[in-house]
């Protein structure tokens, strides 16, 4: 930028001397009076934008091909279940002793350097790589996006580089004439879907405002004293998992210090739970116990709640039980969550600050299923809580047609670009073209969080003997570029 002749940088050295002055003779005596202020050390630094990857892929292919599969470069593949024939290829990073790939990434960051040199950057892989592929067979690909630095937009992109008939059997020549490159019907074949997998587990979990399963859901909030810095942000993340929730979900609000109360029973109304919560107030004790007891009555035993539903129950804490509500002798909250557990509650625990994560994982259905964060990071619980209500709430499909529409929207300039807030894209696709202009207000996904996709593909059993010896390569990608200064509209081309 310039101001006539003048750079904003020479003008700014020119602010520098503004302050030194000289005045002239008092009192019969002439002298110079002077003063320095100054503002060292002005730095500018450029900032960064690193995407990095992890993936997993699993293979549902028929029982006993642990070897032959092996044999096809996958040397570490491992079977998942024997009996359906389902197999592990590959993952990255390795996990180490932790079991679930899932439960790894959720927990951990991987925007330190040492991180970075274990997941993909900027290298081209080939993670599906299968060889007689029979109807019924199925897999999927799970990534792991990470945004280092800065806000980010991204989009998913891609091709269809071959799409094959690689000679014609006896079978398929009485269907089938074309033969050669670009003759196939392989991608014309293949089911796919890609959406929002919000537990990182390969598997799609059917979004609950299209018609899945009643759920009930309770939110056990800690509002103890030590909480009095963090209520503001508590009510934030509670109030954000509360609008995640479809229409087939009840909320119940449940709050808990020295003692329990129940703040809002069962009800399908949004803005009276969002109520209850900004009505919290921190004080006093904690007592877990009293929360989860509370909660489990409600949900099974309250005015409005349902049989049949799925029950939920989401609990919160930044410190360590220590009101013994049941008179044993303990405020070990795990046996109250055990007995919740049993009827039939699915439980989610949050540990926020320096609450005791030991005993919230213990309490937690699933160790994935307990999420940990360090106190004053309101980003981060904001967006524990939105992932649970996602989950919950169920998972948001992206695209569901042919690989080969699929590759259609991927390898157009903007590609599919992805919604920071999970939501679905496209309203609808036509033809395998997708519905103009419905992407334009997404947002843009934080720094430090894992997000993951899944995509998921099937050759139906009904395919016809047409696919014969086809074969299929296509390319899938992600392109991130700054939030700041951009509006996400821009191009991937």
């Amino acid at each position: 930028m310039t101001n006539g002749n003048i750079s904003r940088r020479k003008l700014l050295a020119g602010v520098g001397v503004v302050g030194v002055s000289s005045a002239g003779a008092a009192l019969g005596t002439s002298a110079y009076f002077n003063d320095e202020e100054s503002f060292d050390g002005n730095s500018l630094a450029a900032g960064e934008l690193d995407l990095l990857l992890d993936y997993q892929v699993r293979y549902h292919g028929g029982p006993g091909r642990l070897e032959e599969i092996r044999g096809m470069g996958y040397d570490g593949a491992e079977v998942i279940d024997a009996e359906e024939g389902v197999y592990l290829l590959d993952e990255v990073p390795d996990t180490g002793d932790i079991e679930d790939w899932d439960q790894y990434v959720l927990e951990h960051g991987f925007c330190d350097e040492q991180a970075r040199e274990r997941l993909v950057n900027g290298d081209e892989i080939s993670p599906i790589a299968l060889e007689d592929v029979k109807p019924g067979d199925s897999g999927c690909l799970t990534t792991s996006l990470h945004l280092c630095d800065n806000p980010g937009y991204i989009w998913m992109n891609g091709s269809l580089t071959a799409n094959d008939d690689n000679g014609l059997t006896e079978p398929e020549s009485e269907v089938d004439d074309t033969d050669g490159e670009g003759e196939g019907e392989l991608a014309d074949s293949i089911e796919t879907r890609v959406w929002y997998d919000e537990n990182c587990d390969c598997e799609y979990d059917a979004d609950e405002e299209n018609g899945g399963d009643d759920v009930d859901v309770a939110l056990v909030l800690d509002r103890s004293g030590s909480m009095s810095g963090s209520m503001s942000d508590l009510k934030d993340a509670a109030k954000g998992l509360v609008d995640e929730l479809g229409g087939n979900a009840r909320v119940t609000v449940v709050s808990y210090s020295s003692s329990a109360a129940l703040d809002q029973g069962l009800t399908d109304d949004g803005a009276a739970a969002k109520s209850a919560i900004d009505g919290l107030s921190s004080g006093g004790q904690t007592n877990i116990e009293g929360g989860v007891t509370t909660a489990q009555d409600e949900l099974l035993n309250g005015t409005n709640a349902r049989s049949g539903a799925d029950k939920i129950m989401v609990v919160m804490s930044d410190g360590e039980a220590n009101v013994d509500d049941d008179g044993d002798g303990s405020a070990d909250p795990t046996d109250e969550a055990t007995n919740a557990k049993n009827e039939g509650i699915e439980l989610y625990t949050v540990a926020f600050g320096s609450a005791d994560t030991t005993t919230l994982q213990a309490m937690a259905s699933d160790p994935a299923d307990a999420h940990f964060f360090d106190a004053g990071d309101a980003d981060e619980l904001i967006d524990a809580f939105s992932r649970i209500g996602q989950i919950i709430a169920g998972e948001k499909e992206i695209f569901s047609g042919t690989l080969a529409e699929l590759m259609g929207i991927l390898e157009t300039d903007d590609g599919i670009p992805l919604d920071g807030d999970r939501e679905s894209v496209y309203d609808e696709i036509d033809g395998g073209e997708p519905a103009a202009g419905d992407h334009e207000d997404r947002d843009p996904f934080e720094p430090a969080a894992t997000h993951c996709l899944g995509f998921e593909w099937e050759l139906p059993t009904d395919v016809g003997n047409e696919v014969q010896t086809d074969s299929v390569t296509f390319d899938v990608g992600f392109y991130a570029e700054q939030a700041r200064h951009n509006d996400g509209s821009g191009s991937t081309a």
